[in-house]
């Protein structure tokens, strides 16, 4: 073999060593940019659920100080208390808002589901103070308002259960993603080529 040849052949392999070195660099940092935005991804769904669950809390909070007013027939709410509600639920909107956006979309069903009887239970206290303002029977308003707060503490439960099955599960890694599916008996994992 003559000495170009052999120089031709070994730049060839530099060249072909060189481009292999390239592309397994280009994948690794790839997957390192995909492991960094799951990372990422899951600490914004983190705080977004756990700004919804303080949100519901404080909702939940000024729900019962205005239907304990209701209850004793008290027809002017104080105005903190009623700024309170106000402002719980707007709170609670903005919270379920960002819910909604980190997903997934079964977490964000889970809560809108909490945040339509949240509305409702909204509407039901409305509906109280304008009968007691109007001096309509409210003899039936309680009632109804307890089977609406044991509807929301199950639509709750179903929250709390669909967010603790995201944080519980590992992140993404690669071209995969794991997502969780409700079935009869629980959860499973069903894997979803992207």
């Amino acid at each position: 073999m003559d000495q170009g040849l052999a120089a031709v052949l070994g730049a060839g392999v530099g060249v072909i060593g060189t481009l292999g070195t390239a592309f397994l660099t280009y994948v690794a940092t790839r997957q390192q940019g995909r492991v960094e935005h799951g990372q990422w991804l899951r600490e914004q769904r983190q705080r977004a659920y756990e700004d919804f669950l303080i949100a519901y809390d404080r909702f939940t909070g000024a729900a019962i100080a205005l239907e304990d007013a209701l209850k004793r027939g008290q027809t002017e709410v104080p105005q903190d208390l009623s700024a309170s509600f106000k402002d719980s639920l707007e709170t609670f909107i903005s919270a379920r808002s960002r819910v909604a956006v980190t997903g997934p979309a079964f977490a964000s069903q889970s809560a809108g589901k909490v945040a339509a009887l949240l509305r409702e239970v909204s509407t039901s206290l409305e509906a109280w103070l304008d009968d007691l303002l109007s001096g309509a029977d409210v003899s039936e308003r309680n009632a109804q308002l307890q089977e609406l707060q044991q509807r929301v503490q199950y639509a709750y439960r179903d929250f709390v259960r669909d967010v603790r099955g995201i944080l519980e599960s590992p992140p993404a890694t690669g071209g995969t993603s794991w997502q969780r599916t409700r079935s009869e008996d629980g959860y499973r994992n069903d894997h979803d080529s992207r």
